[in-house]
């Protein structure tokens, strides 16, 4: 990957980006302070683990020393500079198995999405920030990401099964109130980090950080951007259409995406260093999609079997196909095998029959049903094969 192609899509991504705004969750860094996002509204309270009647609210952003302390056995991070000491748990979560098959909720009676998904299943592990919200309904709830409001009906989880804040290895005692367990076997106790977690470091100032968006495939700008030096916890790498691989400027199929622990946010390969290689997820696989690739300008037809007078450009792109059929082709008088493409919701570069009768580059919303003849693109291999839904008698 060459410098200058970082540059062209840093510009790109960088487009009607929002002031600066950090939206780590859980980034376990060696250092003085970092800023951290406060995922469930908390009191803060003092050494003593007294409340100081402050409260820090979701998703504001507070500098905190690294290394937590822990006051009455449990885990705070103190404010720099101040006496105030946040618990962990609503900075960093805690992980529960669920134990019913689950739908991720914004209000009462309204479903939304988590990570590209509308149900989580029994035996799945997920994080939840603080303690639970009890709704209009009655019914209590956990907070499961943000900033986007996703919560889980609370009789759907199980007991805390892991603590996620790292403790480093001088974790203090802020007070000298006696204790009945001091051993590592302390529910406070965690392992390091996952083998498929690591820390990230944001190589340059206004790195975006990206967001799913409905009716695209690729991640988008969020509004939000990170700074030189920033660190991440991630534990997640994947490559594939949501991440733009292969996609122009990336010609040698290196761009991947790293997701934020705990957050709906992603930061491209391109712009961080990694503490530790991680395995690299094929998107394209994990949702078994069937998929073709344009190696030239190729014609889009109707249903009907006539051409459109519009060809796509050739492009790296993968795209998603949902049927395989033969299709009557008039002007050959003879049946053909066709893709249908998925449909696609944005703008493409096309080459169209303009009213001369020569054909233009252009730039342009695509129609609902579009198909190609098989013969004219490649079909990707490792993807879901699909086979004709009809013969040829019967186009």
């Amino acid at each position: 990957m060459k410098l200058n192609k970082l540059a062209l899509i840093s510009t790109a991504a960088l487009m009607g980006i929002a002031p600066l705004m950090s939206a780590t969750t859980s980034a376990h860094t060696v250092q003085a302070a970092t800023n951290r996002a406060v995922m469930h509204t908390a009191i803060a309270y003092d050494k003593n683990g007294n409340s100081t009647g402050k409260k820090y609210y979701s998703y504001q952003y507070v500098t905190v020393e690294s290394n937590p302390v822990k006051i009455d056995g449990t885990l705070y991070y103190k404010v720099s500079g101040k006496d105030q000491y946040l618990k962990a748990t609503n900075i960093d979560g805690v992980t529960r198995k669920i134990t019913h098959n689950a739908y991720i909720y914004k209000s009462s009676n309204g479903r939304t999405s988590y990570m590209n998904r509308w149900k989580l299943y029994k035996g799945e592990t997920v994080t939840t920030y603080g303690g639970s919200y009890k709704f209009k309904n009655g019914k209590r709830y956990f907070r499961i990401a943000g900033p986007r409001k996703q919560y889980i009906k609370s009789y759907n989880l199980g007991p805390v099964i892991k603590v996620n804040t790292v403790q480093g290895p001088t974790t203090v005692t802020t007070n000298t109130k006696p204790t009945t367990n001091t051993n590592n076997t302390s529910s406070n106790s965690v392992p390091p980090m996952s083998k498929d977690e690591t820390t990230v470091t944001v190589l340059r100032n206004g790195i975006p950080l990206l967001v799913e968006v409905p009716g695209k495939d690729k991640v988008q700008p969020s509004g939000k951007y990170a700074k030189n030096g920033e660190k991440f916890t991630v534990d997640y790498l994947e490559q594939g259409i949501r991440a733009g691989t292969g996609e122009d400027g990336d010609d040698d199929w290196e761009q991947a995406i790293y997701h934020i622990k705990g957050t709906d946010y992603w930061i491209l390969n391109l712009f961080v260093n990694a503490a530790k290689k991680m395995p690299v997820h094929n998107y394209t696989l994990a949702n078994r999609y069937s998929l073709i690739r344009f190696t030239k300008a190729t014609d889009l037809y109707n249903t009907n079997g006539t051409p459109q007078n519009i060809k796509l450009a050739k492009n790296s792109e993968e795209w998603k196909v949902d049927k395989l059929l033969y299709i009557w082709v008039p002007s050959e008088n003879k049946a053909e095998e066709f893709y249908h493409l998925a449909p696609v919701r944005y703008w493409q570069n096309v080459i169209r029959l303009s009213n001369n009768g020569q054909y233009t580059k252009d730039y342009m919303p695509l129609k609902a049903d579009n198909y190609v003849k098989a013969s004219d693109v490649k079909f990707v291999e490792n993807s879901v094969k699909i086979t004709p839904s009809n013969t040829p008698e019967e186009a």
